[in-house]
Formats: C-alpha cells, sequence, structure tokens
C-alpha cells in the first residue's frame, strides 16, 4: 500500500513537473517572437509555494553561485526595489521579458513606452484578478474595469472636491501639531530620540482619513485625554465614544479593530475567508477577527451616515462616505426618490459603498503616511535640503500663526516651491507601489506598442509591469549630475555613474536658487490625465516637469490615483508643521554620547553624522518591501525633533 502512495506522489509531481516544462517552452517560443530582450525563470516570483519558502532558504541560496544571476535576482518579488534600474542596465534595454510557465512579463522604464500604456486603457486594462484580495468588504473602483469600472468611477469621484481637500488641510494641520506635541513631551528644546516616527505617520494618516473619509474624528494620545471617536457606535453625530472602548456586539474598537485589519492584511491577501475562519494559526485568527470587527464598524458607519441623509442632517462635502451614499442616490427629498434623474444615477450596492471605503481607507491611509516618514528621514539625512525647505517656508507663512494658514492661499505655494519639491523627489525614490500592473488580457487581441521607432507585438494573456523605481531612475530621461561620493554609492550597481539614486529635491526646481516664490508661483494646470480636478496632477507645473511616463507615482490617464490630491494636501500640511518651527536630525546613539557629540568639533561632527546617515542608507535598501505599498519593515531609525536653532549637526553633511 505504501509503495503505491509513493508511486502516486511520484506520478502526479512527474506530471506537474512535465506540465510545467511544457507551459515554459511554450512561453518561451511566445516571447522570442515578440523580438524583445527575455529572461526564462524556473518559476513566477508570485508563485504561491516560493513566497512562503524563499525567506526560509534565502539564507543558503546567498551562497551558491547563482545568487548574481539576471534570473534569480528576478525570483524576488522584491526585485524593483532590490535592483532599480540595475536590471534594465544588464540588458542594455529599457524594455524586457520575464517568462516562467504561468506567465509572460513585460517590464518596461521607459517613459514612451509608459505613455502608450496608460493612455491605451482599453487595450491595457489591470488584471483584476490581482486586486481580488481588495474586494473583502465589495467591489470598488481599484478591482474593477471596463464599464463596472466607469459605473464605479462615476459615483466614487464626486468625493475627492476641493470642499474634501480644505477639510483634508485643516485635520492634517490639527494632527501634525499633535504629533509634534506627542514627541518632544515636556521638553522645550529637543526631544529623546525617537523610534515611532513611521508608526506615528501611520497614525496622523489614519486620523485624516478616518476625519475626511468616514466623519470620525480622533484625537492624539499624547494631549493627556484618550482618542476620542465621534458617533463611531451611535447614529448621533453628537455623541463621542471612546475610540479604545469596547461597545455593543464588538470585541475590538474601533481602532483597534482597524490598525489589526491593516497591520494582518497579508493573510487577508493570501487565504480567502472561508477557509481564514476555521484555520488554528493565531496570525490568522487575529487577521480574521479584525476583518470582522472592522466591518461592523463600517457598517454602523454606514448605517449612520444613511440615517443622517435620510434626516437631513449630513453636510454634503464633509466626508468621503457621505458623498457616496448620495452619489448611490440616497437622498433626504422626497421628490427625487422616484424622479428621472434619480432613476438614471450610477447606482452602487451597499457591499460596494463600503468596498470603495475601505478602499479609501486603505490606500489613503498607508501612501501619505509612507510620504511623511520617508520625507522626513531624506531631511534628516540631506541638512542642506532640510536648511533650504525651512527658508521657502518662512516665506511662505512668514510671521502667521498655524491658525491663519488657509487651503487656497497656502497649498499651491506649498506645491510649487520647496516643499513640493521634496515631495516630488521622495515620490521618485520611493513611489507607493514599485511597479503598476496592467496587461493584455487573455481574449483579447495582440497589442503593438512602438519602442525605438520599431513596433513589437505582445500576445495575449501577457502581464505589464510599469516598474515605477526604474522609470523614475531612467538617466534617458531624467537629467543627472555626477554622484556625489562615487566611492559609496546609494546603490550597489544602480545608476553609479550619477546622481539619480540620490536625494536632491533641488532638482525639481526650474532656477538655480529657491524656486518661485509664493506670490509668483505658477498656477497648478489641470491636464487630460486627471479628469477629476481635484485630483491635481503628479507634481506642480512650477516645478520641472519630466516627460510622460516618466514620473508616474500615482500612474497616468484616466485610472490615476482619484485621491491624489488628498495625499498632497496631506503630506504638505503634515511637512509645513513639523518644518517651520522644528528640525529632525539622526540619532547618534551607536556611535557617541551627548556629552562626547557636545565635545566635537565641526569636522568630528559631520564624520558622525555621514556614519548614521549612511546606515539608514543600509537599512533602506535592505529593509524595504512592497505589502500593498511601499515600506520599511522589521526596523525604526531613531531621530530627534529640535526647535529651529538648536540642531547640534548644522553643518553636517553625507
Amino acid at each position: 500500500m505504501i509503495s503505491l502512495w509513493l508511486w502516486a506522489l511520484l506520478a502526479l509531481a512527474l506530471s506537474y513537473f512535465l506540465n510545467n516544462l511544457w507551459c515554459l517552452r511554450r512561453n518561451i517560443l511566445a516571447a522570442k517572437a515578440t523580438g524583445l530582450p527575455y529572461v526564462v525563470l524556473p518559476w513566477s516570483n508570485l508563485n504561491f509555494p516560493w513566497i512562503i519558502l524563499r525567506p526560509i532558504l534565502q539564507p543558503y541560496l546567498d551562497k551558491l553561485p547563482i545568487r548574481d544571476a539576471l534570473w534569480f535576482k528576478l525570483l524576488s518579488v522584491d526585485w524593483p526595489w532590490q535592483q532599480q534600474y540595475a536590471v534594465f542596465q544588464r540588458l542594455h534595454a529599457d524594455n524586457f521579458l520575464y517568462v516562467s510557465p504561468s506567465h509572460n512579463y513585460f517590464n518596461t522604464a521607459d517613459a514612451a513606452v509608459i505613455d502608450q500604456i496608460t493612455r491605451r486603457r482599453h487595450d491595457f486594462p489591470k488584471p483584476t484578478e490581482v486586486y481580488g484580495a481588495l474586494e473583502i468588504y465589495g467591489q470598488n473602483v481599484v478591482s474593477t474595469e471596463g464599464n463596472l469600472w466607469k459605473h464605479h468611477r462615476k459615483t466614487v469621484s464626486p468625493p475627492f472636491n476641493e470642499k474634501n481637500n480644505r477639510m483634508v488641510w485643516h485635520e492634517s494641520l490639527r494632527q501634525a501639531q499633535s504629533m509634534v506635541k506627542g514627541w518632544m513631551g515636556d521638553q522645550t528644546e529637543s526631544s529623546a530620540t525617537i523610534y515611532r516616527v513611521a508608526d506615528d505617520c501611520m497614525k496622523l494618516s489614519l486620523h485624516v482619513i478616518s476625519c475626511a473619509g468616514f466623519g470620525v474624528n480622533l484625537d492624539w494620545p499624547a494631549q493627556g485625554a484618550e482618542p476620542l471617536a465621534n458617533g463611531h457606535a451611535s447614529s448621533s453625530p453628537e455623541k463621542k465614544a471612546e475610540a479604545s472602548e469596547v461597545n455593543g456586539d464588538h470585541t475590538l474598537s474601533y481602532v483597534d479593530a482597524l490598525q489589526s485589519l491593516l497591520h494582518n492584511m497579508l493573510w487577508i491577501f493570501i487565504f480567502p475567508m472561508s477557509l481564514m475562519k476555521w484555520l488554528p494559526f493565531s496570525g490568522i485568527k487575529r487577521s480574521y477577527t479584525s476583518y470582522i470587527e472592522w466591518g461592523k464598524h463600517l457598517r454602523e458607519l454606514f448605517d449612520n451616515k444613511k440615517d443622517d441623509i435620510a434626516t437631513g442632517k449630513a453636510q454634503e462635502g464633509m466626508d468621503l462616505m457621505g458623498f457616496l451614499c448620495k452619489g448611490a442616490g440616497m437622498t433626504s427629498d422626497p421628490t427625487e426618490v422616484d424622479s428621472e434623474k434619480s432613476r438614471t444615477k450610477p447606482v452602487l450596492s451597499d457591499t460596494e459603498i463600503m468596498g470603495n471605503a475601505f478602499v479609501f481607507l486603505l490606500a489613503g491611509h498607508e501612501t501619505a503616511a509612507n510620504s511623511i516618514h520617508f520625507s522626513c528621514l531624506f531631511l534628516a539625512m540631506h541638512p542642506p535640503s532640510q536648511r533650504r525647505l525651512q527658508k521657502s517656508l518662512d516665506r511662505i507663512f512668514a510671521s502667521r500663526p498655524m491658525a491663519e494658514w488657509e487651503y487656497e492661499r497656502d497649498f499651491n505655494a506649498l506645491f510649487s516651491t520647496m516643499a513640493g519639491a521634496v515631495l516630488a523627489e521622495e515620490l521618485r525614490l520611493i513611489p507607493p507601489v514599485p511597479a503598476i500592473p496592467k496587461c493584455v488580457p487573455r481574449n483579447a487581441s495582440p497589442q503593438t506598442l512602438v519602442i525605438d521607432n520599431q513596433k513589437y507585438t505582445l500576445p495575449p494573456a501577457t502581464y505589464i509591469n510599469l516598474v515605477s523605481l526604474a522609470a523614475h531612475r531612467n538617466p534617458k530621461t531624467w537629467p543627472a549630475g555626477p554622484p556625489s561620493d562615487p566611492e559609496n554609492p546609494v546603490h550597489p550597481t544602480s545608476n553609479t555613474d550619477n546622481d539619480l539614486e540620490e536625494f536632491k529635491p533641488e532638482r525639481w526646481l526650474r532656477d538655480s536658487t529657491q524656486g518661485s516664490d509664493a506670490a509668483s508661483a505658477e498656477k497648478d494646470v489641470y491636464t487630460e490625465d486627471a479628469p477629476n480636478t481635484a485630483t491635481g496632477t503628479n507634481s506642480s507645473h512650477a516645478l520641472h516637469r519630466p516627460p510622460r511616463g516618466a514620473y508616474i507615482p500615482f500612474s497616468e490617464g484616466y485610472r490615476a490615483c482619484l485621491g491624489r490630491r488628498f495625499a498632497q494636501v496631506e503630506v504638505l500640511a503634515a511637512l509645513a508643521v513639523i518644518f517651520k518651527n522644528y528640525s529632525i536630525e539622526l540619532g547618534v546613539e551607536k556611535y557617541a554620547s551627548d556629552e562626547e557629540v557636545e565635545r566635537m568639533g565641526p569636522e568630528e561632527r559631520r564624520e558622525l553624522y555621514g556614519k548614521a546617515a549612511r546606515d539608514v542608507e543600509e537599512s533602506m535598501k535592505a529593509k524595504m518591501g512592497m505589502l500593498f505599498t511601499m515600506q520599511m519593515r522589521g526596523t525604526n531609525v531613531g531621530v530627534r525633533v529640535v526647535r529651529r536653532g538648536r540642531e547640534r549637526f548644522a553643518d553636517a553633511y553625507q
């Protein structure tokens, strides 16, 4: 009996191997027919067993001769971050395929090709199967394509308007002030070394999206009071309940359920809910519990909003959930219920409204939080750029108190000067996602692209990666200078002969000084790649304008991120609050005590600070990864927040 089972398993394994071999041969022939360069992989880097086993096997694999082979490097799902532009340099091509038994993947860092693909959304749609995990509460504008996507977009785009952006501005200012107070504690001149900047930026962004997205007002715990959630368990908008409080049939509070869900999203991406319910593993159980609990809170928020609209309490423009409900045909006006206008409106179901609300939360929360965090780290590593930003903020705000900072007056000034340049450069180096997925559908016609004045045809069932991390570093489309330190390049193999791997926000300024003043900043012009004016553009027209397709932190074309203006407003407001009155410096406790730093001269301090900055660079290279967005994992960088004029390393450079 045992031998029969053994033979059956061997036969199954042999069948699987032969089938993969046949599929690989078929895909190699398809890749060869395109005429493009290609690399053959033994299996896809998205192969589920490989994703599970690779971290376990990595220490042993790194000792093998194959570790430097290009095909082996491409087997990492994080290859766009690890390699950046180096893969394209090795192939001497900005477009190539990698071939696996399951699929062929077309990868591009070519601005002209990216422009073609994003303009032709019908020819190159999203592979919706990749986004199935985002439908845990319902279909949404991110997970759908074709007419279904148009149906969602018509309803979900109106919430992204200037009224909501104004609310985002004021809430971001309020939350950023609270975050800085929490960092400083009882200190007046300098904080202790802080290792929670990434977590606090996530908290700030969570508070902003909760307010602007759901009408839930959360206060910062460091203010001396418990965090408050406005109406999360009651239909009365005036009622306030503790966000840490467990109400009714809840086992997790609003904040705890949401934070747990975001922290455990990986399990939701991997396992179906019907299976997660029964699996005995603690991490999966936590993930499932948070999914159930946040679903209850989301349903309560939705039901409360419906009640508010029905009774006329809700004010249009006050939050995204309210707009979704109104856009889906919910109204307090009985004359509209059966009107012709109501019947012709694009209507979303309850689950679709909640699905879109969840996606707003997930995407808006992480994208903005990461940009604030990485901008702070980059500015701490580059004191001259930080000083330049602060001088720009002084010109924009002068001595006006924060209560007088105005969205209409001040946001465009920030977006068009050094603050906008800092955000643009941070997003160039660390875009929200390393590659934007597209495809030629399996049942579609072959699609032709023009590459260097020649036509190449991609067959059906080809997956496409618009590799933003590489496109943002392509020296063919970006002006570049010499590297700052040729002996210690930021990346060991990518762009070692130029400065495109370095953080230099000054590259975005159009003149050699500060860029446009707030008073003369060029008005931001909305372009055809942003049909909804509230979404704006990827960067200000007053700054350097890269070619279309060269800069895609929020994608381009009609599938560009609806919430990019939301994120830009939040990030720039937070940076303005932090750096108007404070500076951020790296912690140096690893190398010297405070007393030793005090005794150092300028050269010794510069050398010490350079070591700390190189440590952060190494951590970012080794610890950065992709879950839903790009973020550092398993490490925290220590920084100090000091009042301007009290910096210890004012003259420090890398």
